[in-house]
């Protein structure tokens, strides 16, 4: 009988290795596929454009029902008078394809710029 020991598979430094290629492959994925901060806002009022606001100038629109706001590259709702207020809740956004949705006023706010992504398939 030999009393040699067997050859492991993998050794420390391999693994450790590996999950360093994986985190960096993981990491190249998720900033290839993120959207871009997006260029302007677009306010729609019972389907129909309304407003087109730009992401680099502070701006404030009142509408009937609630307020866009726009600070800083980024775009929020405010004082909605719903009551269910999931528009304020969602947020300030800036990248493109993303929105904001009221839908008892019905009013959509929506980022667009050039990167804007459509679908994924």
């Amino acid at each position: 009988m030999s009393s040699r020991k067997p050859l492991a598979l993998f050794r420390v430094w391999d693994v450790i290795l590996i999950v360093i290629l994986l985190a960096l492959v993981a990491l190249a994925v998720y900033l290839a596929v993120s959207p871009e901060k997006g260029d302007s806002a677009e306010i729609y009022v019972d389907g129909e454009l309304y407003k087109t606001l730009s992401l680099r100038l502070d701006t404030t629109v009142e509408l009937a029902h609630l307020t866009v706001v726009v600070e800083d590259g980024f775009v929020r709702v405010e004082d909605a008078d719903c009551s269910d207020k999931i528009c304020e809740k969602r947020g300030a956004i800036s990248k493109a394809g993303q929105s904001i949705v009221c839908l008892p006023n019905r009013v959509v706010v929506k980022i667009s710029g050039k990167d804007e992504v459509e679908a994924i398939s």
